[in-house]
């Protein structure tokens, strides 16, 4: 009998982790956290990057038990025996990571603007961009597993290394004074940033739908949500330091979404701004097709649970459904209809519902997982706080 080809290693699940996370939360939140959070921007990473470790603790113990591809929807299947629970918790985690998409692709628009404005209808311009990003990746998805991981360990080196020379730069220049920013930080703006920070790491959970493409899934999902989340945490303090020391707040304020590449035209002058715009962009095409990843995958579970229309499984073009295909679809609708504020708040506050009920289903299936109640309780207890306070923080 021949054995079973696996297409991804540890190395590229960490990559498409990486992949997922990076390309939402620096370019596009880094400059919105320190306008909410101010010089309390490193408690807020720091504290969303607890929590994040917590719900990684979770998830990493019921992708041990079940690991297939639909990652976070077979948990709740399992968990909840009400279908209506289950499938509900599932729809709005898939139906957030395709909002998740439009934001990613928003945000590279814009920067693709930057690049060639003034242009004559501004808008259009963008959206074009956004549009090409999304349906480049989504076929690239459709491709296979083996493509997508190639890819994302390419562009995620490339990326890493960027930044890696940015913050280099940033720590061999600081002369020790420490520059404030005077934002009025209440504890409804800080609740906000927490919320936001935590959406900016929230992209690990794709890491559990690539548990039926690599050899040990037990092992290997373990290491890679834990490796990925310590790479990312690390990386955000860091350019949270760049940022806060290197770019004066007036100008923070008039582009909050281009904030890295700012401190990196200040840094390492025009070559610098050159070579994190190529990081953004690398950053906005690898988030893109590492949450295509996730979501075509727990699309076609839901298909296979009944969830979803049989259609989501199947086959419309090598692995993509012809769900995949209507998903692609609405993406690029629902891109160029909506506002980017109004994504981001919208893709924040669901990701937090969804990540609470991965306690809860790690809790009631704890005879098969065998959580510590501890890190279970204690993780569900604080992400309720940041939801309670995100919300707070929103009116």
């Amino acid at each position: 009998m021949r054995a079973r080809r696996f297409d991804l290693n540890l190395l590229s699940v960490i990559a498409i982790g990486i992949g997922s996370i990076v390309g939402a939360g620096i370019f596009a939140l880094l400059g919105e956290v320190i306008l909410s959070a101010g010089d309390l921007t490193y408690y807020a990473f720091l504290i969303a990057g607890i929590i994040a470790m917590l719900c990684g603790y979770s998830y990493a113990k019921l992708a041990a038990v079940y690991p297939q591809s639909g990652g976070l929807t077979d948990y709740f299947y399992h968990a909840f025996p009400s279908k209506v629970i289950s499938g509900g918790f599932s729809i709005l985690y898939w139906l957030t990571s395709s909002v998740s998409v439009c934001m990613l692709a928003k945000s590279f628009g814009l920067y693709m603007l930057n690049l060639f404005h003034p242009v004559y209808d501004p808008t259009l311009f963008a959206d074009f961009f956004a549009v090409v990003l999304i349906v480049t990746q989504a076929f690239l998805n459709m491709a296979g597993a083996d493509d997508v991981g190639k890819a994302e360990l390419l562009l995620v080196g490339i990326k890493v290394a960027i930044l890696f020379i940015l913050i280099v730069t940033a720590f061999a220049a600081f002369d020790g004074t420490i520059q404030t920013h005077p934002v009025t930080v209440t504890g409804g703006s800080f609740f906000k940033s927490i919320g936001i920070t935590f959406f900016a790491y929230a992209g690990f959970g794709v890491i559990t739908n690539a548990a039926a493409d690599v050899a040990r899934p037990q092992k290997t999902i373990t290491h890679a949500i834990y490796l990925t989340l310590f790479i990312v945490m690390a990386l955000y303090m860091s350019l949270a330091f760049v940022v806060l020391n290197f770019v004066p707040l007036k100008e923070l304020m008039a582009g909050a979404d281009t904030a890295v590449t700012a401190a990196a035209e200040r840094l390492m002058g025009v070559w610098g701004y050159a070579l994190l715009y190529l990081a953004a962009v690398i950053a906005f095409v690898s988030g893109v097709s590492a949450t295509f990843f996730s979501t075509f995958r727990i699309s076609q579970s839901l298909a296979h649970q009944g969830i979803l229309p049989r259609f989501y499984a199947e086959k419309f073009w090598r692995h993509g459904s012809w769900g995949n295909l209507l998903s692609v679809v609405l993406i690029v609708a629902a891109t160029v209809s909506f506002d980017f504020n109004a994504i981001v708040n919208l893709s924040s506050g669901a990701f937090l519902v969804s990540y609470l009920a991965i306690f809860i289903a790690n809790w009631v299936l704890r005879e098969k997982t065998k959580p510590s109640a501890v890190l279970t309780w204690g993780g569900f207890i604080l992400l309720s706080g940041v939801f309670i306070g995100f919300i707070y923080g929103l009116s």
